[in-house]
């Protein structure tokens, strides 16, 4: 049977996911449908070694970023013209509409070492009727920030030939906790596995990261050295921190309000051996427990109007996705296929939910999305590896998630199609990444 998932940008009919049939691979499709040519940059002055490095990167870092924006059919290079493109008048367009090449865009500029920095001239084109869609002038302080002028001009391009449904993804980052040796450590990278900065260095365990929608502040769990307790710790990026009250020394999957205002998580009153979902202001005031049940509620998410929350509950045997109102009421049951469900997560739009399930007769996790109107499911990873922890992208066109393909946990991201799969951390054990959501500078 066939069923129209009900993600806008996921145009095409897909299979719904039998538990029965464990292997089969079920993977709601995005189609790009705009060829996209992009053509390397030029040096605009004399070649040299600083400025063809700095070109390297900066070519590498736009078809990388565009590729992977799932909105475009990438045309391959090896059938572009051999003339090099630096400036309009240098385009001969019949050229790029040949049955071999066929781009409905096409993308080139050039780029000129200046002060220390670099200068880039870019443009988007539109092939058909030769009319300029873009033409922008970046500036780079030093050549070391020459990605972050490639992930703009990637992310401007989303913007415009999207029609404006996409920001891109290219400036977003992922939070996520790795160990190397006895500490877990937060850190942050670029959404690609680029540029690497250390969160904490507390020596401690550092667990479950979560951005608040600002991106200003993350929200994660810690058990400092030689402390019995888990602490909520609300990490302001720019410096100084926040620790959150909770009811007893035990506290897990901390998630900011979309108002940024409140925060969910798990916990439990003193004493007692089950978990609830609780509630309190970010200054820690008015907490609540919201689940109030007897078992174990974890692992809460808000959807993004804030108004529902979704959690993970044993209540009903198994763990399983469970959805509530934000005020506790209206509790029910959104996946049912018995098994063990895991760290659910709203998509953007707030028609899917993405987790982890480990099926009755397996070892392992893989990582599937439910249609909250409907209840149908979908699954989006296969193989012999656990996949587990998903995060949506701000876009709801990626999922970012752990696994242990490559052997230990890393970090990988993924077209939300299941497709188009890309290792970005290798060294240590990884895993709870969070993608941030759009900076002030994207909106």
């Amino acid at each position: 049977m066939t069923v129209p998932i009900l993600m806008q940008l996921l145009v095409t009919t897909l299979t719904m996911f039998s538990p029965q049939e464990p292997d089969i691979v079920i993977r709601p499709p995005i189609t790009g449908v705009t060829r996209l040519a992009v053509a390397d940059f030029q040096p605009k002055a004399a070649a040299s070694a600083e400025a063809d490095s700095a070109l390297k990167v900066f070519n590498e870092v736009v078809w990388k970023d565009l590729d992977f924006s799932a909105f475009f059919e990438m045309k391959s290079k090896s059938f572009y013209p051999v003339k090099p493109i630096r400036v309009p008048t240098d385009v001969t367009f019949d050229e790029w509409q040949t049955s071999t090449v066929n781009a409905d865009f096409l993308v080139f500029g050039n780029l000129q070492l200046s002060g220390g920095g670099a200068v880039v001239e870019a443009y988007l084109y539109d092939v058909k009727t030769k009319q300029q869609v873009l033409g922008k002038r970046f500036t780079a302080a030093s050549t070391t920030l020459i990605r972050n002028v490639a992930h703009s001009f990637a992310d401007e391009i989303v913007f415009q030939l999207s029609a404006a449904t996409s920001r891109g993804i290219a400036r977003t980052q992922i939070a996520f906790s790795s160990q190397k040796g006895d500490s877990k450590e937060v850190y942050i990278v670029d959404y690609d596995g680029a540029n690497p900065r250390t969160v904490t260095a507390n020596g401690g365990l550092n667990k479950f990261p979560e951005w608040s929608p600002d991106n200003t502040r993350l929200a994660f769990v810690t058990k400092l050295p030689n402390s019995s307790r888990w602490e909520i710790w609300i990490q302001e990026l720019a410096g100084g921190r926040t620790v959150l009250p909770t009811p007893s020394s035990y506290a897990s999957s901390p998630a900011v309000s979309p108002d940024g205002q409140r925060a969910v998580f798990s916990s439990r009153s003193q004493d007692a051996t089950d978990s609830d979902v609780y509630v309190a202001s970010l200054s820690g005031g008015g907490m609540r427990n919201l689940t109030n049940h007897r078992g174990i509620d974890t692992s809460p998410c808000w959807s993004p109007t804030g108004q529902q929350i979704a959690f993970i509950s044993d209540r009903s045997g198994g763990p399983q996705v469970w959805v509530m109102d934000a005020d506790g009421s209206n509790v029910r049951r959104l996946v049912s296929e018995g098994g063990h469900c895991d760290s659910p997560e709203w998509s953007p739009d707030g028609r899917l939910v993405a987790y982890s399930w480990q099926a009755p007769t397996q070892w392992k996790h893989d990582v599937y999305v439910v249609e909250v109107a409907t209840g149908k499911i979908f699954q989006l990873t296969v193989g012999g590896a656990s996949n587990e922890s998903p995060h949506w992208s701000p876009d709801g066109r990626h999922i970012v998630f752990q696994s242990t393909r490559s052997g230990s946990k890393q970090i990988f991201i993924m077209n939300a199609d299941g497709k188009n799969v890309r290792q970005i951390t290798a060294y240590g054990i990884n895993e709870s990444p969070a993608w941030s959501g759009y900076s002030k500078r994207d909106q």
